[in-house]
């Protein structure tokens, strides 16, 4: 099969096309004939060897933790998926490689979705990893309830841009916090005001809409920003984070709730994503979409920052 594979850590340079042998399939897996792969930081930190130290890696390495496509065989267990159905999900295993950079990849049906009626396979396979973890800041760990005020940083990127839709359709009031050349793409989202980051003391800003403290903030950027907000949230207020845990002890001295989580693939989650995306209510806004061979442009302006949205490979040109 045609994938795109690194034989060793390193850049977007790494990445060649080639002919690889088909990836095994599990008993309790699918193996799905991709059409689309959705580019996610991930990719990269895995692409650079971050992830090295705690996960085998099975080399040549396919990368990609996303995809969309249609069901081409079914493991020995067998499947709810039947042959020929389009699916999209998340394909993480224990170790890396296997990956969506290719024509076939395997994923537990644990992970998958039907793509529901009316979305396109690009977009589907555009949702799992950000979509799937903005669901899970937003609605697990938050439990954003209607008129809640909630903050977002990084609003315009991959994780961003699907909170700040699932915040809206909750019936949150969301500040969105992102460059200014992003403010109208995060108000076409649904945010009610926009901050600039690199501006405004974002802080200060916050305070001038919501005197007394946002309820609830997401972090997708981490670092000093994350920080920041124990000053923008409430007293007693809650943050989620899908990049690291608090460095600061300033929200525990606040009465703060912080929890940090990623996505964690499940039926019931799965199906609750299926049913964002055929509401409306989430949709993945792609910005650029490059074929499959041209895997290390995608992965160079992953590696640039400032990804307005999502980029996802085109696999399949039939499709």
């Amino acid at each position: 099969m045609r994938a795109m594979v690194c034989d060793d850590f390193g850049g977007p340079d790494r990445f060649d096309e080639r002919e690889v042998e088909r990836p095994p399939l599990g008993p309790n897996s699918v193996l799905v004939r991709l059409t689309h792969a959705g580019v996610n930081p991930g990719d990269s930190r895995i692409r650079q060897g971050q992830f090295a130290p705690r996960a085998r890696h099975h080399f040549p390495l396919v990368l990609g933790l996303e995809g969309a496509g249609f069901v081409e065989e079914i493991g020995v267990s067998g499947s709810p998926f039947k042959p020929g159905q389009a699916v999209f999900g998340f394909f993480l295993h224990d170790y890396a490689g296997d990956g969506t950079y290719a024509e076939l990849a395997p994923a537990r049906s644990t992970q998958l979705a039907a793509v529901p009626p009316g979305v396109s396979l690009r977009d589907a396979a555009a949702v799992a990893c950000a979509g799937g973890t903005a669901m899970v800041l937003v609605e697990e760990l938050l439990e954003v309830q209607p008129g809640d005020t909630v903050v977002v940083l990084g609003a315009a990127g991959g994780v961003g841009h699907f909170a700040v839709q699932v915040a809206v359709a909750l019936g949150a009031e969301v500040i969105a916090v992102a460059r200014a050349s992003n403010h109208d793409f995060v108000r076409e989202l649904g945010a009610a005001h926009a901050v600039d980051y690199r501006t405004d003391n974002v802080a200060e800003a916050v305070a001038r809409l919501v005197p007394d403290g946002v309820d609830a903030a997401v972090d997708t950027v981490g670092g000093e920003a994350q920080s920041q907000l124990s000053g923008v949230v409430r007293q007693g207020g809650r943050v989620a984070s899908c990049v690291h845990a608090p460095t600061t002890d300033d929200f525990r001295v606040r009465d703060q709730h912080f929890q940090y989580r990623f996505f964690e693939a499940t039926p019931a989650r799965m199906v609750r994503l299926s049913e964002h995306l055929a509401s409306g209510h989430v949709r993945p806004r792609i910005t650029r979409e490059l074929p499959l061979s041209q895997a290390a442009e995608a992965h160079r302006a992953i590696d640039a920052g400032a990804v307005r949205g999502k980029i996802v490979l085109r696999i399949d040109d039939s499709r």
